[in-house]
Parts: C-alpha cells; structure tokens; sequence
C-alpha cells in the first residue's frame, strides 16, 4: 500500500513537473519550486516555535500536551513533504503548516483510528481491576528486583 503510493505520487508530481515547465520554462520552474521550500521552510520554523511555546504553556498550567504533541507531528511530516521536490508535496506541506488546516488533519486521524488505537489487544498499558486484586492478599506488596552498586 505505501510502496504503491510512493510510486503513483512520484509519478504524479513528474507530471506536474512537466507540465508546468512546459508552461512556463523549465528555469522558472525550478526557481519556483525552490521559492516554495523557501518559504514553507520560514513557516516550519514559525509554526514549530509557536507550538513548542503552547506546550510549555500547557505544561506551565499543569495539563498535558497531548494535541500539541500531535501537532508537532503533523508539523514534522509537513517539513518532509515540503523538502520533497513538487508542487502537490509542498502544497499538502504547506496546509499542514497552517494552524486551522492542521487541526483538521489531527480530527480526521483521530475520528478514523482511535478505536484501532484504544481497542487494541498488545497495549502497553496494564490493566487490574479490584477483582483480580482481591484474590491477593492484602498485605502482599510488590517487590522490585535490582542491582545497586557505588563506585
């Protein structure tokens, strides 16, 4: 599935490529494929700083920065896509740049995949109830193995 993704958009944006080069010159072309990383990378920087300053702000408020960290995703995979020569890469790259459209992003992911993500049986998490803590008893503690060693 990513390998035939990977194959139709590489020959997607050669087409594009072509096309507008065939449009409008081949030099200028270039020059406007490297104006656009210019500039989606000014607003990479831009927009990183403005979420690393909501997140420690929602650290500084004792909350956890959950969106923020799945911002910063979406800021990261927007950086990739804009260093990817093309105009449809630099175009997702660049929505996901911009503060309303990458909450979008963040929404349909978390509407598609939260109950793969939530229900699935090789979670990290551990999981007691009172039930199986009941049949143990109550004076048992848990006990943490280690090796303790002063230089």
């Amino acid at each position: 599935m990513i390998f035939s993704l990977f194959v139709v958009m590489t020959l997607v944006e050669i087409y594009v490529l072509v096309t507008v080069g065939e449009a409008i010159g081949g030099f200028s072309t270039v020059l406007l494929v490297v104006v656009t990383a210019l500039i989606g990378s000014t607003l990479l920087k831009q927009q990183g700083w403005s979420v690393m300053a909501k997140a420690q702000q929602s650290i500084d408020n004792d909350q956890t920065p959950a969106f923020e960290m799945l911002e910063g995703v979406v800021i990261l995979v927007s950086g990739v896509l804009l260093l990817t020569p093309g105009f449809i890469t630099d175009a997702v790259g660049l929505l996901g740049l911009m503060p309303w459209s990458r909450g979008y992003f963040i929404d349909q992911f978390l509407s598609k995949n939260a109950q793969k993500i939530f229900t699935q049986k090789n979670t990290v998490f551990i999981h007691r109830n009172r039930q199986q803590n009941s049949h143990q008893k109550e004076t048992k503690k848990d006990t943490i193995e280690g090796e303790f060693w002063e230089d």
